[in-house]
């Protein structure tokens, strides 16, 4: 079975993605103001996301560099899989319907969109 993400190791490895590797303060520095977590709340997380098999780290010195193990897109396979599997086809209709209407697509996303549908349609005739 795959693991998920909660959403506070989301924020963590949303700080790491494309930024690696770094130290535990580059990824407070990373989060920004996103969060208003304690130092060891930050470390907490990373040694969560280790443990998980989601981040590894090199250690040079005393310091540790973490770095990605799983790609952002093969994450949210595992994580839209997950939602998927709970709901019939139904119910993940309907959560497409919703997650469309309530982000914030670019007129370029929406093209994507569009044209992944139309591609989509196209092999089920």
């Amino acid at each position: 079975m795959k693991t998920t993400l909660t959403g506070p190791e989301w924020a963590v490895m949303s700080a790491l993605w494309g930024k690696e590797p770094q130290t535990l303060s580059e990824v407070i520095r990373s989060m920004g103001d996103s969060v208003k977590w304690s130092y060891t709340t930050y470390a907490t997380y990373l040694s969560k996301l280790v443990k998980k098999g989601f981040v590894g780290f090199d250690l040079k010195g005393r310091d540790k560099f973490y770095y990605p193990l799983r790609e952002q897109e093969a994450c949210i396979r595992e994580e839209s899989r997950s939602l998927l599997d709970k709901m019939d086809d139904a119910a993940a209709k309907q959560l497409l319907v919703c997650m469309i209407q309530q982000s914030k697509l670019t007129k370029q996303d929406q093209k994507e969109l569009k044209a992944l549908i139309d591609e989509l349609s196209e092999g089920s005739e």
